[in-house]
């Protein structure tokens, strides 16, 4: 059984094989082309219904007149207009049929289409199906009405194709919608056939209830062969039962009364369709392997496309965990903050209101005793006096400095911010800058880096703030990597250059604003900077970096804030970030 809407090469190949082999310990052509519709009737289901997919296939062939069964010449002068028809007319008769309805079954029982007589050109193009029939098959109307035998052998060796009509629904090359398309469903019809060495044409026509894609029709061609091959040794031999020429046998033919000529000729055609199906195999295989690579790519990227999204969720579930985690933290640390700091000035007025009135004990007791004396000095009461409320102030200015740290923290996360929102972005560039300020701190390894910020006047921007500040803090702590990649090279080449990170911000005349962030790094090779947005590439070591951030960033400026992300790098000069987002939203674009 085969699945005619997914059918591959090698069910074609299959099914061909059957086909060729349907002359086999066969008498006539009506016997071998009985049995080749009947198996395809049989063999072709639609998966999913489990049902047979063709409502009628049928086995046409062009004869000529004086060779047709008097049965058969019977119904062709009922159809012709003359009384006396020359023997060399072509007529396409119904050599085989099988579907759904038991008439369908026997050639016999037609009424329409036993016989159809193809007295002129203009005959043919009066019956639409049967001219497009011939067309599509690549074929001229005048060769199948009055056959030119010095075209017969080359036409023969290159005439098969397929026959296609897609949407059976409404098509004017089938006629009878009301009484056949439509009461029995039939969406598509395919054909296949070709040039026999007398010059006949045959064809088989299939009326499916499914539809097929171009390129599984196109797999049809080596059936075409494949059919051929099995009605060859009947050509100008036994076609209708009851004739006595032929008789085959494991694909040897018994000549009974038989032209050498002709034999010698039969045997030429069937080399020469032998090599063309190994042409059209072969051409089919090229075909079906060309599609594999392509769906195989596809896969392949789609794969990785899976794959970086499930590191992205990961990622981003990290980020959400960090973000509620920061938030946690931040808010465990403001609420001890604000009771220091809300205690340290009541701390200041009680030290004042205690040193007042340690002032008036001197004044009314000038003469202490001399213990007081011993302990006043032991303490150091004067330098107590003195440094205590600068102590305090200093307590006050840590409190007000982890004040803005949580604040930042809080600010940076912005978990209560998952929708677009209107906010500052220079206060997302600080808060970042303050996150990754321990980072810019000289220390013994390293020494600092400058940051210069020159800020333009901006409006409040319509965005994902908490995603927009994902992206300053990757785009920063990738420029301080590449701060931090410049100390060899220091060494090396004698550079003296402070360490710097410039951040720009600029509204532009097209309501879109400009961030442009920029370090003196080493800079990169045009060949990374192809790269550097590119899923899992990363120049970092093994473990210092996933290749995720930069992918991460293009998808959040470009893809949720429809915005511009690209680089400029130079080595020895290095390396600029533009990142350019409009003032207000699109409805539809973004998340």
């Amino acid at each position: 059984m085969y699945n005619l809407t997914k059918m591959s090469l090698r069910d074609m190949s299959e099914c061909g094989l059957a086909l060729r082999h349907m002359g086999n310990n066969a008498n006539n052509m009506e016997d071998v082309s009985h049995r080749i519709i009947d198996y395809l009737y049989k063999h072709l289901i639609d998966k999913e219904s489990g049902k047979k997919s063709c409502v009628l296939v049928r086995f046409f062939k062009t004869h000529s007149y004086g060779n047709l069964t008097p049965e058969l010449q019977e119904s062709a002068r009922k159809l012709l207009t003359y009384d006396v028809v020359p023997d060399n007319l072509k007529s396409l008769i119904l050599l085989a049929t099988a579907g759904e309805l038991s008439a369908w079954n026997s050639r016999h029982l037609s009424v329409e289409h036993k016989v159809i007589p193809l007295a002129s050109e203009e005959a043919i193009a009066r019956i639409p199906m049967i001219f497009q029939l011939i067309q599509q098959l690549g074929l001229n109307p005048g060769t199948i009405v009055q056959p030119d035998p010095n075209l017969l052998t080359d036409l023969e060796q290159r005439m098969y194709n397929v026959f296609y009509i897609p949407n059976a629904l409404g098509s004017p090359y089938i006629p009878a919608q009301t009484s056949f398309v439509i009461p029995f469903h039939v969406k598509s019809v395919v054909g296949f056939g070709g040039l026999l060495p007398s010059g006949n044409l045959f064809v088989i026509l299939m009326f499916l209830k499914v539809v097929v894609s171009r390129f599984i029709v196109d797999l049809f061609r080596p059936l075409a062969l494949n059919v051929k091959m099995a009605i060859l040794p009947f050509d100008d031999g036994r076609v209708f039962s009851g004739q006595n020429q032929a008789v085959v046998n494991n694909g040897i033919t018994t000549i009974t009364d038989k032209d050498d000529k002709n034999e010698t000729y039969r045997l030429y055609s069937q080399i020469a369709t032998l090599t063309q199906l190994l042409d059209v195999s072969e051409h089919c295989t090229i075909s079906q392997s060309d599609r594999l690579e392509k769906t195989n790519t596809h896969l392949q990227e789609t794969l990785d496309k899976l794959k970086a999204t499930y590191i992205q969720l990961l990622h981003t579930e990290k980020m959400s965990s960090l973000g509620r985690l920061v938030a946690g933290v931040a808010h465990e640390i403001n609420n001890p903050v604000n009771f220091i700091y809300g205690n340290i000035t009541h701390a200041k007025e009680y030290f004042q209101e205690l040193i007042q009135l340690l002032e008036l004990y001197k004044q009314e007791f000038p003469n202490p005793s001399w213990k007081i004396q011993q302990k006043t000095e032991d303490i150091e009461f004067s330098f107590l006096v003195k440094d205590l409320p600068e102590m305090l102030n200093s307590i006050k200015i840590g409190a007000e400095r982890i004040q803005e740290i949580v604040l930042s923290l809080r600010n940076f996360s912005r978990l209560d911010e998952a929708e677009m929102k209107e906010v500052d972005i220079h206060e997302g560039i600080d808060n970042t800058l303050l996150i990754l300020h321990h980072r810019f701190k000289a220390n013994p390894k390293y020494p600092e880096i400058k940051i210069i910020k020159d800020y333009d006047k901006l409006p409040l921007i319509k965005c994902y703030p908490g995603e927009l500040n994902q992206v300053f803090l990757n785009i920063i702590n990738n420029a301080v990597d590449a701060l931090d990649e410049i100390l060899i090279q220091d060494k090396a080449h004698g550079r003296k250059d402070a360490r710097q990170i410039h951040i720009r911000t600029e509204l532009t005349s097209k309501n879109r604003v400009v961030i442009q962030i920029t370090d003196n790094g080493l800079g990169m090779t045009e060949e990374v900077k192809q790269k550097i947005f590119d899923p899992f590439f990363t120049t970092k070591p093994i473990g210092k970096g996933t290749g995720l951030g930069l992918s991460i960033c293009y998808q959040i400026i470009v893809q949720k804030h429809s915005g511009l992300l690209r680089c400029e790098s130079e080595l020895e000069k290095g390396t600029k970030f533009y990142i350019e987002i409009p003032l207000e939203q699109v409805v539809g674009i973004g998340r």
